[in-house]
Formats: structure tokens, sequence, C-alpha cells
């Protein structure tokens, strides 16, 4: 479906219409690319095309993964079934589950910054030992593994995921480490949207059942592969909140990166003008960066998290506006 001035998304003086064109040629683009490094990595002999290929999927895994970042934000694509389509194309190539991840992220915008998103941080009622752990699972890589268990888990059985230990409901301090703010908006959904997360979590995971049997992949190309992006993917995840203010919608940075990095990222980097301006597509982001504003390197931040924790000294952020609610909730679809 073409743009057309009826079609399109205005913005404080600023057309923020997702280039659906341009948005499908990329997701098309980095789908085949990264189909091609895994079975390259699985199927080539010599061991500096598998490094060369393990390490441009890393790349363009993050990518696929900003695409889906479009998608949960309903900016990939103007038609709300396309962007459906496509969103869990690339939450199964993640893999998570599409909705499950839409309403991890969307409640992420919703707490940024309050006591459940203190990753760099502790105070007194915390396990520091727990809150290390954390923090060096982000730095590693080992944080992408939570979204996919946790789609396979919602998958098998809701409940015990929903009320388990893990929700924050009998441990304060292993729900500290990110599940309760991560689970708790799961409690009371309708059983037919419960459904539908479970179903895409089974999508995905037949998703890469089929990439697995079809592309004759070994384990072990699979896990490098994934591992390398994983590192990529997990340590920016928490790099471009670390050591801002407390502050829902302006506790983030935006990171300066090379070129090279902003364009595979989809401008991910540019993360306070995005959680300011949560519906306004990758694109347009740097449009809305304050010039004024320091921007450190996102080498800086990673490497000062090595560091390991601080203590919060802030308070906590003041309560969400109920216009900022309406932007992250944004779905302005043309049909």
């Amino acid at each position: 479906m073409s743009n057309t001035n009826a079609n399109k998304r205005v913005y404080q003086g600023v057309d923020i219409t997702p280039p659906e064109k341009l948005n499908l040629f990329i997701a098309v683009t980095a789908i085949a690319t990264a189909l091609f490094l895994l079975y390259a990595t699985a199927h080539f002999e010599p061991w500096w095309i598998k490094a060369i290929c393990i390490f441009m999927f890393s790349f363009i895994g993050n990518t696929i993964f900003g695409l889906l970042h479009e998608a949960v934000h309903s900016s990939f694509h103007n038609n709300r079934y396309v962007n459906y389509i496509f969103g869990n194309i690339f939450a199964a190539f993640f893999p998570t589950a599409f909705t499950f991840q839409k309403r991890c992220h969307l409640n992420h915008h919703r707490q940024n910054r309050t006591d459940f998103e203190m990753f760099e941080a502790y105070h007194d009622n915390d396990s520091k030992v727990l809150k290390t752990i954390m923090l060096y699972c982000i730095l590693t890589g080992v944080y992408w593994t939570n979204p996919g268990i946790g789609a396979l888990w919602l998958m098998i059985h809701p409940s015990s995921l929903i009320n388990g230990m893990f929700s924050g409901k009998t441990s304060y301090k292993v729900g500290r480490m990110g599940g309760a703010g991560m689970l708790r908006h799961l409690e009371g959904l309708p059983q037919s949207e419960m459904t539908k997360m479970r179903l895409e979590a089974l999508f995905s995971l037949c998703f890469q059942i089929g990439i697995f049997y079809f592309l004759g992949l070994t384990w072990w190309a699979w896990l490098l592969c994934y591992a390398a992006f994983a590192f990529q993917w997990s340590g920016l995840q928490y790099s471009d909140h670390a050591y801002t203010a407390r502050d829902i919608r302006n506790g983030a940075w935006n990171l300066k990166v090379s070129k090279w990095t902003q364009y595979f990222f989809l401008n991910y980097h540019h993360h306070l003008a995005h959680h300011q301006h949560p519906h306004v597509s990758w694109i347009y982001l740097g449009k809305f960066i304050d010039p004024n504003v320091y921007r450190p390197t996102y080498w800086e931040i990673y490497f000062r998290m090595w560091k390991g924790l601080t203590k919060v000294e802030q308070t906590p952020p003041k309560p969400m506006e109920p216009e900022f609610e309406a932007l992250i909730n944004s779905e302005d679809f043309s049909n």
C-alpha cells in the first residue's frame, strides 16, 4: 500500500509516516542475508569465512530486531495486518513471541528508570549478589535468552510464569532482577490474548526448527551466530539507559556510534529521542535530537557498566503523564 496525503502521520510539524517501501526492502534483504549467513556458517569450510559470517550475523540480527522494534510500536507499516505479519517473522528470528515482546517492551516505556529497571544500580532492599549477576548477564549477552525462554514458558505453562518466583510475587529480590517489571502486566489478560501469545510462541518455535532443518544447520553454527548477535544486542539494551536521570520519559541516552553501526541498528542508539517520542519511526529520530544535550559514546557507557553496580542515590521518577501513555499506545494505522 502506498502512502498518500490522507495516510500521513504528522507530529510536531514533522511528517513521521513510516517508510513502508524502505522498511519492506530492508526486511526482505535482512532476512535473506541472515538466512544465508546461518547457512554459510554451517556449510562453508574456511574458518575465516565462518568468522566473517558470524560477525555479520551479529549486525544483521540487530537490523531485524530494529524492525521488530518498529513493528512493536506499530511503525513498520501503515497496514496493521502487514505490520503484524512481519512483526511475527521478526520475532521468530529473535526468537520470541511478537505480542509477548510488544507487551513487555511497551511496559518498559511505562516503567523506565523506576526501581524495576535500575539494572546498573542497587539499593538497600536488593540482593547485591543477584543484581550483580543480572548486570553481567546483560553485559555478556546472557540477557538475550530471557525473551525466548519467557515466550516458551508462556506457551507451555503461563500461570507458573506469571505467578512464579520470577514475577516477584514470592521473592522481591529475584523479581527485582527484571522479571517483576516485565511480567506484572500479563496478569488479568483475556484468555484470547493469552492464546494468541502462546500461538505466536509456537510459530516462532516452528520457524526456528524449520530453518534449522531446511538450511541443514548445525548446533554450533546456530549457537555461534546467535551468541555474537546476543552479545551485541544485550550490551546495548541497557547501555542506552544506564546512569541517566530517573525520569520515565527522559531517562535514556542518544549514544554516539559510527555511521556503520547507526545504519545497521536503524538508529536504535538515538534512544532518548525514541523514549521521548516512542511512536516516531526510526528514520525520523534524528530530527528529534536536541544538539544541546550531552551525548556519550556507546563504549563510554558500556565499559563504565563493567566496573560494577553503583548505589541508587536519586529518588524514583514521577508518575507517567496521560499524554505520554497515549503516545506509547499509539497505533495510527490506515487500515
